[in-house]
């Protein structure tokens, strides 16, 4: 019954946390809880430096991210990317590093769901 419960929005949008990296591998942007939404929106935009992104995904609720929704894919200043995802998942996590070693930058996302 609590999972049932859990399917009762029917659509969000918000953001996660501004991220500036700070090391040149993956960290955590912020994950998102998407049980409930059908299709998932993300737009991803790099304020400064360009940097690489990847979204992982979660079938347990956010316990472990081992599924590779997105693969690493560019985000480059000026140039907002967005990504729509439709399979099923728990949870979502963006991870972003620098696209070029030591030249650190900061990766802006919006996020938007729909249950329906």
């Amino acid at each position: 019954m609590a999972e049932l419960a859990r399917r009762t929005k029917i659509a969000e949008f918000s953001t996660l946390a501004n991220k500036t990296t700070t090391v040149n591998t993956y960290v955590d942007v912020g994950a998102w809880d998407t049980f409930q939404f059908l299709t998932k929106h993300l737009r991803l935009t790099a304020t400064t430096n360009n940097l690489l992104v990847q979204i992982l995904a979660s079938l347990d609720g956010g316990t472990t991210y081992d599924i590779t929704a997105e693969a690493e894919f560019a985000v480059n200043v000026g140039t907002p990317v967005s990504k729509t995802i439709s399979v099923f998942y728990t949870n979502l996590k963006v991870q972003v590093k620098p696209a070029v070693a030591d030249v650190h930058g900061t990766l802006a996302t919006k996020i938007a769901g729909a249950g329906f």
